[in-house]
């Protein structure tokens, strides 16, 4: 962490007393910074040598920055010293460490440690929920808190409301058997704290004081258990910004940090300085949110600030190398430009998305052989192998992924998990090249390895291989045609490849140039200011650009629009900015 003085503000909450405080924080506003030092200033004070201090926060990304940033400052002022007495971790990590997986047994009726599954696992198929017409999976059931207790929906676009005692038979059929989703997690913790409360007293003691980073992002069910900690003693801290509140879906729309500042004996702070954005930016935000912060950067010389350019959806190629010109006039490189949309879809489309192919198992590998082959995400690549080799083995080994998928563990994961990287990544032996012809070439050669690769986890780590190999690998709806399709490297004018993410994946980083690409409803939705979930999302990935932002709007609704946007603040290409 490089060695900035703290300014007035940063300084100013960092030495507050260990009370609640509630802090609103603008994009850039250096808020990682300031909770790092406040954590550090925390453990300082806190006179309990069994007590520790938790930051927390809502993204894997967020709990790196944290850890590596506050072990450095740990360096820096006590010479190498290891920390203590402190937890950095992701609010869901937390409650599965402290409640879940040490206690979940006891509300969730299993005999083992209870295991997270994604919803993928084949032997998933054999647990459902019935909405009064049909079966569905009880791994997509919905969850929500509502008025101090549990509602449950199913579907996504038009979601069915789920009987309250038919949806608890279902959780509780899956929680049987230890497992639990991302959604069902916070119901069991919520049970577990309410039904057995020395976990409740045994979780306070040791946590006497908790800081919530991107503390709008906290739902209904967050809340839930973190007013529970409150009133059993915890102080609880929170700093965010309302206006970057982008998970209203899942309840969480800003309003607990909002109201949380209001609360008796708790004290507010502001930071309102932008050390981010170039003050176009920066200003242009200011007339979305309704703020007046300020940017602490001048502007370059060089072209800077936010513009508009239309795009075709057929001619995706003329909007990303007008995007790659204007990061060169902007001093800025290709791998530091960076395309998001709003939804996976798009984010697939703009990137040169392949059309899904296989089911099931088979379509597991698929998808771990374009992830390889395409995107060079041997992360995912490797996260899509688990599933299916984890198909292929007998039902006992259900649990094996949520084991595969966690940083630590035994020494026999860590041998499987090597051999499963290893057979992930090696087209010539184990996964087969996504450029092969699909049900002709690399389907064959997926069974014929997938086999041998079980018969060795057999041999070697003593697993047991599932029944009917053959039929769980069956090609359907494999087509005659390669899994991706290679770009012709003798074509000159390539189209630039740049980095293509959704604006939820970047919330929280900083960013050199950003191209948004947007339909007309979410750019109507931006200039409408964040008093929407559209309008925040738009906020978010105007607020992550350093120096060059270009909104991407179709051609056919840019004569509506773009009186509009030039009032609010953005240009054109080829305008002095």
């Amino acid at each position: 962490m490089p060695e900035i003085k703290l300014s007035e503000q940063q300084t100013d909450v960092v030495e507050l007393p260990l009370e609640p405080i509630a802090i609103t924080a603008c994009a850039g506003s250096g808020k990682t910074r300031t909770a790092v030092h406040r954590l550090a200033e925390m453990r300082r004070r806190l006179d309990d040598r069994h007590g520790m201090v938790a930051l927390l926060s809502f993204s894997n990304i967020a709990v790196d920055t944290f850890r590596r940033d506050y072990l450095a400052l740990m360096r820096a002022n006590d010479g190498g010293q290891q920390p203590f007495g402190i937890e950095i971790d992701t609010v869901d990590g937390f409650i599965t460490t402290n409640v879940l997986r040490p206690h979940g047994y006891h509300v969730m009726g299993c005999g083992c440690t209870p295991y997270l599954v994604d919803g993928r696992e084949p032997f998933l198929k054999n647990f459902t929920v019935f909405d009064g017409v049909r079966p569905n999976p009880t791994a997509d059931l919905r969850i929500s808190f509502e008025n101090g207790d549990f509602s449950f929906k199913i579907g996504r676009n038009a979601p069915k409301k789920i009987p309250t005692a038919e949806a608890k038979k279902a959780l509780g059929k899956l929680g049987a058997v230890g497992a639990y989703t991302h959604a069902s997690a916070r119901y069991w913790v919520l049970r577990v704290l309410k039904e057995k409360p020395y976990v409740l007293r045994a979780l306070v003691r040791r946590y006497p004081h908790i800081l919530v980073d991107e503390a709008q992002d906290v739902g209904p069910e967050h809340e839930a258990i973190l007013k529970l900690m409150v009133d059993g003693g915890s102080r609880l801290s929170l700093i965010g910004d309302p206006h970057q509140g982008i998970y209203e879906f899942s309840g969480a729309n800003g309003s607990f940090l909002s109201g949380y500042a209001k609360q008796l004996g708790v004290t507010e702070r502001n930071l309102s300085i932008n050390y981010r954005s170039v003050p176009a930016i920066v200003d242009l935000a200011n007339k979305l949110c309704g703020r007046n912060d300020k940017a602490k950067r001048i502007a370059p010389e060089i072209l800077n600030g936010a513009f508009f350019i239309p795009f075709k959806k057929d001619e995706k190629d003329n909007a990303l190398a007008t995007f790659r010109y204007m990061l060169k006039e902007a001093g800025i490189a290709d791998k530091d430009g960076v395309v998001v949309c709003r939804s996976g879809e798009w984010a697939d489309q703009w990137s040169g998305g392949e059309d899904g192919q296989g089911q099931g198992i088979v379509k597991a590998f698929a998808d771990a052989a374009v992830c390889r082959d395409k995107f060079r995400r041997l992360d995912q690549a490797y996260d899509h192998t688990c599933i299916g080799i984890v198909g292929l083995l007998a039902n006992q080994h259900r649990d094996l992924i949520s084991k595969l998928s966690r940083p630590a563990g035994s020494a026999d994961i860590m041998k499987l998990r090597r051999a499963i990287w290893g057979y992930a990544r090696d087209p010539a032996a184990g996964l087969p090249s996504a450029t092969l012809l699909a049900d002709t070439q690399w389907h064959p050669l997926l069974v014929e390895r997938a086999k041998s690769f079980i018969a060795f986890l057999e041999s070697d780590f003593g697993l047991s291989a599932g029944e009917n190999l053959g039929n769980r690998l069956a090609k359907k709806a494999l087509l005659n045609k390669p899994l991706i399709q290679m770009p012709d490297l003798a074509q000159p004018d390539s189209p630039p490849q740049f980095r293509v993410s959704t604006v939820h994946k970047v919330k929280g980083e900083s960013l050199e140039g950003v191209m948004y690409v947007v339909s007309k409803e979410h750019a109507e939705g931006l200039l409408n200011g964040t008093g929407t979930e559209v309008g925040r999302i738009g906020y978010v990935a105007l607020t992550r650009a350093r120096n060059l932002f270009v909104l991407a709007v179709p051609s056919n609704a840019l004569g509506a629009l773009e009186p509009r946007l030039v009032k609010m603040g953005f240009m054109k290409p080829g305008k002095a900015a």
